[in-house]
């Protein structure tokens, strides 16, 4: 029964929110994720938080022994149907992948990330020579791989890679990112694999700020104006 209330009421409180006339950067929304028994899935926050911490973000939604791992460190939390979550990991953060763990026997199960559409930059240091970085973008609408994604940063040879599915680009200098991977998703974890000898770079993204919600307040005000 808890699992069937759950999702009715971050769907009504969707609804009830997204009613609601506002500025862009308060739209609400939500992304439906599905995860199978004993699976590992990478994923990414699309959405801003007002309060980071990995109750207020996941809330408990999930099942015994089942666990959040950052996929670049591996300090991870594990959720305790009596107590919440309980680890290494209290906060979570933009520009970061984790892996969510369905314990096995748990059983596959839906969950849901709920939050306000206001996309939030960051920086992350790419690390060089060979290395995989993981990362995440915090968007809510999918975003070009493009030439100027990572700025002027990348190397000849660079790879990323969706870690959920293994589809990937690889970076040749003078054209581009080629391959089966061409946008980048929300809520998705990707590895940056660099090329060998390359070095290591800061990366500082910039959100795009969202042409759609832009559009939507001011569709609300045509539709209000035409009332009149």
């Amino acid at each position: 029964m808890k699992k069937f209330i759950l999702p009715l009421l971050l769907i009504l409180t969707v609804g009830m929110l997204a009613a609601v006339e506002s500025e862009p950067s308060e739209v609400v929304g939500y992304f439906k994720k599905n995860i199978g028994d004993g699976q590992w899935q990478a994923i990414s926050l699309p959405f801003f938080y007002s309060s980071l911490i990995v109750g207020d973000v996941l809330g408990n939604q999930f099942s015994e022994l089942d666990a959040v791992q950052d996929v670049n460190t591996g300090a991870s939390t594990i959720y305790y149907a009596d107590f919440g979550w309980f680890g290494d990991v209290e906060n979570l953060s933009y520009g970061t992948a984790y892996f969510i763990n369905r314990s096995l026997g748990n059983g596959a199960t839906d969950y849901f990330l709920l939050g306000k559409v206001d996309p939030q930059g960051f920086t992350k240091t790419i690390v060089g020579n060979g290395a995989f970085t993981a990362f995440g973008l915090n968007e809510a609408t999918e975003i070009e791989l493009s030439d100027d994604l990572f700025g002027t940063n990348e190397s000849d040879g660079d790879v990323i890679q969706d870690i959920n599915t293994g589809a990937s680009s690889i970076y040749y200098s003078g054209f581009g990112w080629f391959g089966d991977l061409t946008q980048i998703s929300p809520t998705v974890g990707y590895y940056y694999n660099s090329a060998l000898g390359s070095s290591d770079f800061v990366w500082t993204y910039e959100p795009t700020r969202g042409v759609v919600r832009v559009d939507q307040t001011i569709n609300k005000k045509q539709k209000q104006g035409s009332k009149k």
